[in-house]
């Protein structure tokens, strides 16, 4: 039972440190021109005739790169929750008809999006920092439960809004003919993190319940015990009354029966039979004394 217990414990901090790696990934994706961030991307397509556009372009949080090649380069002015909207990223010119006229769709669900991931970053790595003192407080288990509720949930919808802001606008291209592509490494990415928030979730739910089981049948124990020691102490108030009725509280001390006062309680005591004499002495005596008056007369 210790060796699964510790390596329940241990799993689950493996999956808190690989899903905070995951998060850093993608809130960094785009920023940095170096592998293995350099390859993150969440849909390229061909932008050629946009107004300032690249042949192709990769859109990333920070902002659009030149699509050209398997590395982002060129990304020119990065800005952090770079929207998904070809609409304000480029102009009107050129652009498909579904990126004008949902524009606040594509605009706002990548925007929330990088929002979420961030929410869900800074509660589970709070969460992966203080896990390991719970396996010595059951306070810390019910903190990082919560914070694991809370980042799993802002995870899980900070994937969803991105998952559709890209395929819709995959979508839109293809109607066009630009020729898009999602991002397999930074969706994948994204998923696994889902996944391993899921599987964190369970695994700390599962200590909580177990935890809170043990604090509860502690406390109902400790109830229990309480109960009997009162039940005791009334048990022993009682007989400690039906003891003191058979003491006689009285300040004369000739009592009746051969009472004997000790202090200002006396305590009846039965009387003292006084002790007999010998029968056979005194007829032994007076058996000496009439002979000796035999003699005397004989004399």
């Amino acid at each position: 039972m210790g060796v699964f217990s510790f390596s329940g414990k241990l799993l689950t901090a493996i999956l808190l440190a690989g899903n905070t790696l995951l998060l850093l990934f993608i809130v960094f994706s785009g920023s940095i021109e170096s592998k293995p961030i350099d390859r993150m991307y969440w849909l390229s397509a061909r932008t050629a005739g946009f107004e300032g556009a690249f042949e192709y372009s990769k859109w990333t949080f920070w902002g659009v790169c030149n699509g050209e090649g398997s590395h982002n380069r060129d990304c020119g002015r990065m800005a952090p929750a770079y929207p998904l909207s070809p609409l304000d990223n480029f102009g009107r010119q050129a652009i498909p008809d579904e990126f004008v006229q949902d524009r606040d769709t594509y605009f706002y669900l990548s925007r929330f999006a990088f929002c979420f991931f961030w929410v869900a970053l800074a509660f589970l790595a709070i969460a992966f920092l203080f896990y390991v003192f719970t396996w010595c407080s059951y306070s810390f288990t019910k903190v990082v439960f919560t914070m694991v509720l809370i980042g799993c949930l802002f995870n899980m919808a900070a994937v969803a809004c991105q998952t559709a802001v890209v395929v819709l606008a995959r979508n839109a291209f293809r109607n066009a003919d630009r020729d898009p592509k999602i991002g397999p490494q930074l969706m994948g990415i994204a998923w696994a993190s889902v996944a391993c928030s899921i599987l964190i979730f369970f695994f700390t739910g599962i200590s909580f319940i177990r935890r809170a089981w043990a604090a509860h049948k502690e406390y109902v124990e400790m109830q229990h015990y309480k109960e009997q020691a009162l039940k005791y102490q009334g048990t022993k108030h009682a007989s400690d009354g039906q003891m003191d009725q058979s003491i006689v509280y009285d300040t004369n001390p000739e009592l009746e029966g051969g009472a004997v006062p000790v202090g200002d309680v006396r305590q009846v005591q039965a009387p003292v039979a006084e002790p007999q004499r010998h029968q056979s002495g005194v007829k032994f005596f007076k058996i000496r004394r009439t002979k000796n008056t035999v003699d005397d007369e004989s004399i």
